[in-house]
């Protein structure tokens, strides 16, 4: 190998330990910042979970009078920050007492729905 080839190579070896050290270096840039995105939704999702309430859901059992209906029940007992309309509530209770539509309740039947409360009950 003459001394030029010697020096190509060398300059060569070179150009490629920079081009690693900088692909190393964004590389390190790009998890850092990935961490930092990452720890701060960590952060804000923990402390907007801490100023909502937390809802438990339960169930009890009405007993339908004379004229009611689902779509009235489900007014005392839907929350809408759990349900996006009265219909899918509705669609709920439907299934929880297998009943195929709204229409199929009686006077007198007793029916299981759900409601949410902010109180732990043992």
């Amino acid at each position: 190998m003459t001394d030029r080839e010697l020096r190509a190579y060398k300059r060569k070896l070179r150009r490629q330990r920079e081009q690693r050290k900088r692909m190393l270096a964004m590389m390190a840039t790009v998890l850092l910042v990935f961490g930092f995105v990452c720890s701060y939704h960590s952060f804000t999702a923990r402390a907007n979970d801490a100023s909502t309430p937390v809802a438990y859901k339960y169930y009890t059992d009405v007993v339908v009078k004379s004229g009611e209906s689902l779509w009235t029940i489900s007014d005392r007992y839907v929350d809408y920050s759990q349900y996006k309309n009265k219909q899918a509530y509705i669609d709920e209770v439907c299934s929880i007492n297998n009943l195929y539509d709204g229409s199929d309740i009686r006077s007198g039947q007793r029916i299981v729905v759900p409601y949410y409360s902010t109180e732990f009950v043992r």
